[in-house]
This record gives C-alpha cells, structure tokens and sequence, in this order.
C-alpha cells in the first residue's frame, strides 16, 4: 500500500508539472499555419563504397524567412546553412556548412512569400538509420532556426535487389552545363515539401533507382500505387524492369489533375518471377487542396465546404447547378461577391478559406473523419488562428481539453474542447459560438 501511494504520488507531481507545459504549446507545432521559412527533404542512394550511402539533403530558404541590407544595387542577405548528421545513438557521424546569399532589386521582393533558393548538400555516411540536423543562421539578425528529418536505413548491399529513396521533383529539364542537380541527361529540381497538383502543375515527379542484387532472376517489375486512407488506390501502374544487370535510374510522371486533393502514400514494389516481392517503399505526399482543384475533382464536396461561410440560398443556389458551364458561372459569381466584402478573420477570402481548410485537414483529422469536419476544423475555418490555445492534455480528475481564445473578435470568444473518449478527438461544448463561456 506504501508502495502505491509513493507511486500515486509521484504521477501526481509528474502531471502537474507537465500540465503548464501543455497550456503553453497549443495544437500545433511553430510555423504550421503557413509553409515554414525554412525547410528540409533527404534522400539516400548507394554510393560507390560498400557498405556507405549517399546522403542527400536539399533545402530551401525562402526570402522573407531572412533579412536585408541595403545595397548599391538592391537588398543582399547573407545567410548559413549547417547540416549535421547523427546516427541512432545521438553521435555525430557527419557535418558541413555551406554559404549563401540573396540578391533583390526591390523591398517588396525581400517580402516575398513565393520567392525561394533551392539547394542540395552530399554526404557520404555508413549505412544506418540517421538523423539529420538542419540549421540555418541568419548572419544579419545572427538568429538560427533548426529543422530535423530521421531516415531509416535501407540495405543497398545485400543479397537481393532493392530500392532507393524517392527524390520527390518540383522541375525537370534537360541536363545543363554541370549543375548539382543534374541526373545523367535530366535536370532535377528537388521538391523539399512534397506538395503537389495545384491550380498550375497538375503532375506527380519523382526519381529513383534500383540496384541488383545476387539473385538469379532475369526479369524484374516495379508496381506502383498511389493510396489514400479513405479513397483506396487512386492509381497504380507496372514498369517492366528485364534484367537488373546494373544500377537502373527510373524518372516517373503521374498526371494528378483527375485526382481529389489531399494527403496520399505512393506506394512501390520490387518484384521478381512469380510476383516474388524483393523489397518495398511507402513514400508520403500532398496534393495541394485549393478552390480550384477541389471544383475540378469534386464539385458536391466543394459546395459542402462552404457550409461555414455561405448562406443558405447560396448553397442551394450552387447545388441546383448542374452542367459544368452553369457549375462555373455560378461558383465564380459566388466568389466575385464574397471578395467584394470584408478581409478580415471572419470573411476570409477564397485563398484564405481554403488554406484554413486545408490546415484543419492536416492537423484535425481523425480516423476517416477529415479534420475540416470536426470541431475544431469548423472553428478554425470560421474565425481562423486564435489568439491564444490553453492546452491540458494531462489533468487530474479532468478530460484533455483545450481552450481557443479570440480576443480581436468582436464579440470576444472562447471556445472550449474536450477529448471525451482520450482519442484525439476533440468536441466543442456549448456555447457553439463561443460567446459567454
């Protein structure tokens, strides 16, 4: 009984000193709203050593996420990138630096939130699970931010043939001069967020290869599919290998206009005779959710979307459209009238509607149920970030809970959530509006 109460005790204390913790990190990790300033992506390949892989760390700065100095010719930004590699143990097994400037002619492009760098950073290291730290210095506002990615090792050296990482791509071109992005004759660009489709790329890019292994089969196939939790496969396609004599490069373009918007595992299989499976790979990717490719895919779910936004008439007014010519003389005159009004938190626009839509989808989803249906997912889409998250995940004699305060409202409102059933799933509790409690 001594016992029991000594460890009662002790998970009290414990708790208590995780709970103002918790009321302080809110529900999201620091920069979600938008695309972080700073970002990284890594892959491995084999390399030309045994037993080593080819680390490959591409990262990207964009402009506003650093400052200026004015120059003769513009505003110059100067800027470090350290990368540091540790292995399962914590202990450093690599690092580099590398240096870096921006140029801008104007103010307004140091600004920027579309503008960006793109680079890429090679390391050879023993083959094992890694994590890779990213730093980047500020040198102007001798500031520093650090992202981290974790790899899992994959056996490029082993009895049977295998699969490298997917280098996800943004462009490919032809081959130019001697560029670091250069893949034999094709020219790639890095995709460092992994996110795709969009109002303006309607294509899924990527880059991989295989390596043969000491088997003695003579023909080989990869089997591509491309998943989502709720929809099943969406797409799936084979690539007849033949022999795998040496190393094979494959460039791979999906067409994802036809494919509904949101998060999806590009899953690859390694098969020899017999269907025999060698080795597979899950990779995770996005395709962008914006007003224009939810229209395109699913115009029923696109109405439903505006049910925190639009009146009824409105939305009865859409549903009644039913040929493609009338679906889009509608929806656009929609829009036309609701950009007329009002910018501000609870008349967003129809960029910012969908990116709050988007945003609940990645951070409120629960199970099969999308996050811009859930609780939270309606309070957010519908007055957007609050000012302030109380968040106790870890109280005594209480359910989790979180408090969403918006203090620029007019009126002030407070929203109270709580995790009935310790699942995740936070409910919204009465007031619904938020005003009073």
């Amino acid at each position: 009984m001594r016992l029991l109460q000594t460890v009662l005790l002790f998970l009290m204390i414990w708790l208590e000193g995780m709970a103002p913790l918790g009321a302080q990190t809110g529900y999201r990790p620091p920069n979600e709203l938008g695309e972080p300033r700073f970002a990284i992506e890594a892959a491995t390949f084999r390399s030309d050593q045994a037993g080593m892989d080819l680390l490959e760390v591409y990262y990207k700065v964009f402009y506003d996420g650093v400052s200026y100095q004015k120059s003769v010719d513009g505003y110059r930004a100067d800027y470090e990138v350290a990368v540091i590699v540790e292995g399962p143990d914590g202990v450093q097994l690599e690092g580099t630096t590398r240096q870096g400037q921006i140029k801008a002619k104007t103010f307004a492009e140091t600004r920027s939130a579309a503008d960006f760098v793109i680079n890429i950073i090679k390391i050879p290291v023993a083959s094992q699970d890694v994590t890779i730290r990213a730093i980047l210095t500020d040198k102007l506002a001798n500031t520093s931010t650090e992202v981290r990615k974790t790899l899992k090792r994959r056996d490029y050296w082993g009895k049977f043939p295998s699969l490298s990482r997917v280098e996800f791509a943004r462009e490919m071109a032809p081959a130019s001069g001697d560029s670091k992005f250069n893949r034999g004759e094709t020219r790639i660009i890095p995709s460092v967020t992994r996110l795709f489709g969009g109002d303006f790329d309607t294509l899924l890019r990527y880059y991989q290869e295989i390596y043969p292994g000491d088997t003695k089969d003579k023909s080989y196939r990869l089997i591509y599919r491309i998943y989502h939790r709720t929809r099943g496969t969406v797409h799936a396609d084979t690539v007849n290998l033949g022999d795998l004599s040496g190393v094979q490069r494959e460039i791979c373009t999906v067409g994802v206009a036809d494919i509904h918007p949101g998060d999806y595992e590009l899953d690859i299989r390694l098969e020899g005779r017999r269907g025999r499976v060698y080795d597979r790979l899950i990779e995770e990717f996005e395709l962008e959710l914006t007003a224009e490719t939810i229209f395109r895919n699913d115009y029923e779910m696109a109405v439903e979307m505006l049910k925190y936004l639009a009146s009824g008439d409105d939305i009865n007014k859409l549903k009644k459209a039913k040929t493609p010519q009338y679906r889009r003389q509608v929806w656009d005159e929609y829009w036309r009238l609701r950009e007329a009004q009002s910018h501000d938190r609870e008349h967003p626009n129809k960029v910012e509607y969908f990116r709050r839509i988007r945003h609940a989808n990645r951070n409120f989803s629960f199970m099969k149920k999308d996050g811009w249906k859930t609780s939270r997912g309606m309070v957010y889409i519908s007055y957007g970030e609050p000012d302030e998250v109380d968040d106790h995940p870890f109280e005594l004699a209480t359910k989790p809970y979180q408090v969403w305060n918006y203090y620029r409202s007019n009126p002030v409102r407070s929203f109270y959530f709580v995790d009935e059933w310790g699942d995740g799933d936070y409910e919204l509790q009465p007031p619904g509006d938020g005003v009073g409690n």
